[in-house]
């Protein structure tokens, strides 16, 4: 590789890192060499990251024809492509990259590119680096799509799981509420039924309390309260009940109070008996 290679390559626009690490990675192997590194490695961190040494080639021995002699070979052929190398470095390279082991020698002298020549690689390499470029901008645009996909599936589940929490939330409040609706009226209603009974009881002892002015009987609503009520259940062994009724009038022409009548039922009398 001569400094007119580097040049070259300077002049299709590679920065010198770049054109430096090409050189260096191929072994000063040629511009093809080159120009093939830095379309392979286009877009890796190893362009911006200086070598400190050549890359070692691994070594395949071209075959030598019995018919040519080394003072005659002026470059290397590969038998099953027809490229023409004009050194050993670039025919190993070649060698490595395509797998390729049938080369012979040739008496054909590699001729310098020309300037239409070196246009036409330097648009090859342009069109390969924009391909790889679109290629990897595309699985880029892959990878968005799939991340938007993924994104938005787990927002939509984090909506309809906070939907659901507001569903069951609310049908909480709603159930709470009637059992709040249920207390109120069951409290009002304890209210009313109560204000009702004060109000009843306010009657009665008022019209007590007036029959006991009056000396008159005890008004029927509050002796018809009374049996409403009813009396607690005793359980006896008494085979007898005596009943007194006590006069509430007085007798006209009576002196003193009016004695009460007692009477004595067997236990299993009715009061008709």
């Amino acid at each position: 590789m001569t400094m007119g290679d580097k040049e070259q390559l300077l002049e299709f626009g590679f920065p010198e890192l770049h054109v430096d690490n090409a050189l260096k990675a191929t072994n000063n192997g040629g511009l093809q060499q080159a120009l093939d590194w830095l379309s392979e490695n286009e877009g890796k961190p190893i362009l911006d990251e200086p070598l400190d040494k050549p890359v070692e080639t691994p070594s395949t021995e071209p075959a030598e024809p019995s018919s040519v002699s080394d003072e005659q070979a002026q470059s290397l052929v590969c038998n099953e492509c027809n490229k023409q190398f004009k050194n050993e470095e670039l025919a190993q390279y070649h060698a490595v990259k395509s797998g390729h082991t049938d080369f012979a020698q040739s008496t054909e002298a590699v001729k310098p590119l020309s300037e239409e020549e070196k246009k036409r690689k330097l648009t090859e390499l342009q069109d390969r680096i924009a391909e790889k470029r679109r290629l990897r901008d595309e699985e880029e645009k892959q990878d968005q799509r799939k991340n938007e996909i993924l994104r938005r599936k787990a927002g939509q589940d984090m909506t309809e799981q906070q939907e659901r929490m507001k569903e069951e939330q609310m049908k909480r409040d709603i159930e709470k509420q009637k059992q709040l609706k249920e207390e109120d009226k069951r409290a009002t209603a304890r209210i009313k039924q109560q204000i009702e009974q004060d109000k009843r009881d306010r009657a009665m002892r008022a019209a007590k309390e007036k029959a006991e002015r009056d000396g008159a009987p005890l008004p029927v609503t509050e002796q018809t309260s009374m049996l409403k009520q009813g009396l607690p259940k005793i359980e006896t062994s008494a085979t007898q009940t005596r009943l007194q009724i006590r006069p509430m009038v007085q007798i006209k022409g009576q002196d003193g109070p009016v004695r009460p009548v007692t009477c004595v039922f067997e236990a299993d009398q009715t009061l008709k008996d």
